[in-house]
């Protein structure tokens, strides 16, 4: 059976059930938004198979599935659960054709929070569809957390001097969004920069004073400053109001009792203005302040882990209630920060990456060794959920399709702690992505490539020198790759353009690094019209944010 999340208990039955059409059977007191799911999966008709959904109003997860002959039973004590239910039948219809195996499956989730955590700041705004479209993925794999990373990508008055050129989400959307997660019982979690990553803001000639550094001159292209600075003065009265302007203006658009301040990265701090004062002790009296004004609002704080756990002994002094963002990307995770945590008394999210950023694609072998080992440790320190970040940096210049692989499994094992990520996992979750059983080990080929076809590289203008035979060896690997992907059906012709605009840029790169370092290397890829590709899927998933930058970088690249 191919599903995703793997369910806890599967007990076959023998022989199966064609189910279509269906009529659905509603228990009293069924909740409204699982009656909504059962009718996107099938429209009721008289004399189809009878499903019959028993759902109690607990905040269950847990269900029973049972698929007999003679019809399909769902027993939850939760909504929730039935919900999830429904996702289950849901693959297996559309892994039969309609028919499926009789069976009784039970299932839980071993992780409260399963969430994904996606960059809408740094080079592209998404549309309202596409976040849609991201709420049924997410759906589908049974997660219940969805956050929008947000510097300057909302409504909010004080970076009105940047929508034009950068893009950003109207208040109505983030609205319509929440409603839209609520019947896919998901929660829209608000999440934005309040410390750190202010780069915008604190360029502006309006509120440069606030910063840490009030004089630093830009050297870099904004994509790599904004990555590096700036961190607001946490001594200013100004800048705390400025912060709870913030606040206020996105808590008018939700209603979620809890709150990501994010908090993360303060290069700055103590660098500029507060230079020799005590960083640790700058850090928590600001972030203590922004929780404290956030709790007297009656909502609960997330934030990320990073800077407190460099200043260990102020860990206590945050509120009881405090839930850290613990992240690591890398193949090694320091288990030194789960334990720190844990010591504390805290709760802790472990959140792994995909590594789609700096990239056209999720970089497969390296997000499947963390994702994997990031959700053991937080089995292990006792960590509520998992949340699965798909940054953006450098203009965020991967597709989101190309970053599904991470989602899965990052829902996967934060559902089922004995997932594995092996060839059988990797089979069903293309077929489930893409519809077709290929699509993720080419990912995996594809992100194989960047150490020659290096984003950052042509970004930052400098790298590690890679040989000419390096060079040639990737670009025909892309283009063998490119070749496999053409000869493949998809559930979706966008996503499979996608994936064939990732492995074609993939040899521009590498095109364009070696000539960085000094080499001619040959690419039968035509950079303009693929160019123009690139240009319509983003604009076919996305508002034009920072498409004209990234068009610019490619071009120059091109140009020499």
């Amino acid at each position: 059976m191919r599903i995703i999340p793997q369910p806890k208990t599967v007990q076959m039955q023998g022989g199966s059930v064609f189910l279509r059409p269906i009529q659905w059977r509603m228990a009293d007191g069924v909740d409204a938004r699982v009656r909504q799911a059962a009718h996107r999966i099938a429209a009721s008709e008289d004399g189809g198979v009878p499903v019959t959904v028993q759902a109690g109003s607990s905040s269950s997860e847990s269900y029973t599935l049972t698929i007999a002959q003679d019809g399909v039973t769902i027993r939850s004590e939760g909504a929730a659960g039935a919900f999830y239910a429904l996702q289950t039948l849901k693959m297996l219809l559309d892994e039969g054709d309609g028919a499926v195996a009789c069976c009784e499956i039970q299932d839980a989730p071993d992780m409260r929070f399963r969430g994904f955590y996606h960059d809408v700041t740094r080079g592209k705004v998404p549309t309202l569809a596409t976040l849609k479209e991201l709420d049924d993925r997410m759906a589908s794999l049974k997660m219940n957390v969805l956050q929008l990373y947000i510097e300057h990508t909302f409504a909010f008055r004080e970076y009105a001097f940047c929508h034009e050129t950068l893009g950003y989400l109207t208040k109505s959307e983030i609205q319509e969004l929440e409603r839209y997660c609520e019947d896919r019982f998901i929660q829209l979690i608000p999440s934005v920069s309040l410390f750190g990553h202010l780069y915008h803001l604190l360029s502006h000639e309006k509120y440069c004073h606030l910063s840490e550094l009030p004089d630093y001159v830009p050297t870099h292209h904004y994509w790599v400053e904004r990555m590096r600075h700036h961190t607001i003065n946490p001594e200013l009265d100004e800048s705390f109001a400025l912060v709870k302007s913030l606040i206020d203006q996105y808590l008018e658009v939700t209603q979620c009792d809890t709150f990501n301040i994010c908090c993360d990265e303060t290069f700055d701090l103590g660098t500029g203005v507060n230079r020799g004062k005590d960083t640790g002790r700058l850090y928590v009296d600001f972030v203590k302040k922004i929780i404290g004004y956030l709790t007297a609002k009656g909502k609960r704080v997330m934030m990320w882990a990073d800077i407190i756990l460099q200043h260990p002994a102020y860990l206590g002094e945050l509120p009881e209630d405090v839930i850290f963002l613990n992240w690591e990307y890398g193949e090694d995770p320091d288990e030194r920060a789960f334990a720190k945590i844990r010591d504390c008394g805290r709760a802790q999210i472990v959140c792994p990456g995909t590594r789609s950023w700096c990239a056209l694609n999720e970089e497969v072998r390296v997000e499947e060794i963390n994702i994997l080992k990031m959700a053991a440790l937080g089995y292990q320190y006792g960590a509520i959920g998992m949340l699965t970040t798909n940054w953006g940096d450098y203009g965020n210049i991967a597709s989101l399709s190309m970053a599904y692989y991470g989602l899965a499994l990052g829902a996967a094992v934060s559902w089922n702690g004995a997932t594995k990520a092996d060839s059988a996992f990797r089979s069903a979750a293309s077929m489930v992505l893409y519809g077709n059983g290929e699509m993720v080990d080419l990912a995996a080929k594809m992100g194989d490539t960047r150490d020659a076809a290096n984003w950052w590289k042509l970004v930052e203008g400098q790298g590690a020198p890679v040989s000419e035979a390096v060079y040639a060896q990737r670009i025909a690997t892309c283009r063998e790759i490119r070749e496999a992907i053409a000869d493949l059906s998809f559930s979706n012709d966008t996503i499979k353009r996608e994936a064939i605009s990732a492995a074609d840029g993939y040899a521009l790169f590498a095109k364009w690094c070696a000539r960085l370092d000094g080499l001619d290397v040959a690419c039968s890829v035509d950079a303009p019209a693929w160019m123009e590709e690139y240009a319509a899927l983003w604009r076919m998933r996305n508002k034009e944010s920072e498409l004209g930058e990234v068009l610019r970088m490619f071009q120059t690249q091109e140009n020499g």
